[in-house]
């Protein structure tokens, strides 16, 4: 094995997302996670597995597709899979493409479609490293990955289940992609047949032109930043372009995968994570909204309470001197969250009269998002744009005299 691939082997690992989403659904439910634990690999289903695999596909044989087997066996050796591998023919007709039964130590490898005959040895070597991959992310680490994918996929059956879950399956989904593409990198050295893999997978043409394919790509990020919409898979463009980066061993590859496949979503398209990131935005802003004295009146702190239960405002005033920075870089649809939470405590205690207005136009400002809240603000209170724009113009002095009041009050 050459220097170049000893340094790609050490750098195969799970991508950022893998292990964040791990730790997150550990924190959130551990009950939950231990239960998955213990039987995500359940030896039933495993002889499951294997029955309906000797039902639906055809069982190839080392001796009668030695080749097949070699390259199989080769790939394995490269990725360090130690486990025997068993090939298998669907019986259904379709398109190229390959798939995994997953079984503990025992590799069940299916092909769809007219593999052998389609591609070229070099790219039935990608195909296979990309297939084998998702092996080693089921086995790695004592097989976390494998219960992160088995509870959320229970968690998303369940008639009830949160829109964070859904969202945090797909991008599971999506990064493992890119996770066993960069395996059929490694276990063949050559970008060009990784991307006709691909290409030939997802079109079925014969003969196709990675070159081609890179340079098309290219043409679609020129235009500015692009992210998937697929649910499963990555778009074939954004698959390529993140093969590229790692073979090239860009170091803003990661981010840049990450921009790609997560975007900039919306406040209905959060998953756990960024659920999670958006929830102790909502704590920090409520920090400094809420650090005046004044305003932390029984039906303001009620109001806070349903969001974060046992709510304890800040004893003293609280500068935030990452938060602006933090909110600045969120899209729209959060951005407009946010000015609706400040809204929310403007009118949570009319007795507070214009100054809860005075501080949210000063944190707005601060996050430098007071157009649009000025915008919201006129149509949620009802109030003329003189009657905001004196109060903007003056928020400062509104804002000493109500602390001045509240520290002359017994």
């Amino acid at each position: 094995m050459s220097e170049s691939h000893n340094s790609l082997h050490e750098s195969l690992e799970w991508l950022p997302y893998h292990g964040k989403i791990v730790e997150c659904l550990k924190q959130v439910d551990p009950g939950i996670w231990n239960w998955f634990s213990k039987s995500a690999v359940d030896p039933k289903s495993a002889e499951e597995v294997k029955f309906a695999l000797l039902k639906s596909t055809y069982r190839v044989d080392p001796d009668t597709q030695p080749a097949l087997y070699e390259a199989v066996g080769n790939v394995a050796t490269r990725l360090g899979i130690s486990a025997p591998v068993t090939i298998y023919q669907s019986q259904n007709a379709g398109g190229l493409n390959a798939s995994l039964a997953y079984v503990p130590d025992h590799v069940h490898l299916i092909l769809h479609g007219p593999v052998t005959e389609k591609l070229t040895p070099v790219e039935i070597r990608a195909l296979f490293g990309h297939e084998l991959a998702h092996y080693l992310l089921f086995q790695a680490r004592g097989g976390e990955l494998l219960v992160a994918a088995e509870m959320l996929r229970a968690l998303t059956n369940d008639a009830h289940a949160h829109s964070a879950h859904l969202a945090s399956l797909r991008l599971l989904d999506l990064y493992s992609e890119v996770y066993c593409d960069r395996a059929a990198f490694l276990v063949t050295g050559d970008l060009h047949a990784v991307v006709s893999m691909l290409l030939k997978v997802e079109t079925g043409i014969q003969e196709v032109s990675a070159e081609g394919y890179l340079r098309q790509a290219d043409e679609i990020f020129a235009h500015g930043a692009v992210s998937t919409d697929g649910i499963t898979h990555p778009e074939g463009f954004i698959r390529a372009r993140s093969i590229q980066l790692w073979a090239e061993r860009s170091e803003s590859a990661d981010l840049t995968v990450a921009e790609m496949i997560e975007g900039q979503p919306g406040i209905e398209d959060l998953d756990l994570l960024t659920q999670q990131q958006v929830s102790e935005a909502t704590r920090r802003v409520l920090d400094v909204l809420l650090c005046h004295q004044w305003f932390q009146t029984d039906p303001v702190l009620a109001h806070a309470r349903l969001f974060f239960e046992n709510y304890v405002p800040p004893a003293a005033e609280l500068a935030d001197g990452t938060l602006a920075s933090d909110v600045r870089t969120s899209p729209d649809s959060l951005r407009d969250y946010y000015c609706f939470l400040l809204l929310d405590f403007v009118a949570a205690d009319r007795d507070l009269e214009e100054a809860p207005l005075a501080a949210a136009l000063t944190l707005a400002e601060q996050l430098d998002m007071k157009d649009r809240f000025l915008e919201l603000a006129r149509r949620e209170l009802r109030l003329r744009k003189n009657q905001i724009e004196k109060i903007d113009q003056q928020k400062q002095t509104i804002l000493a005299d109500a602390n001045r009041a509240a520290a002359a009050s017994p």
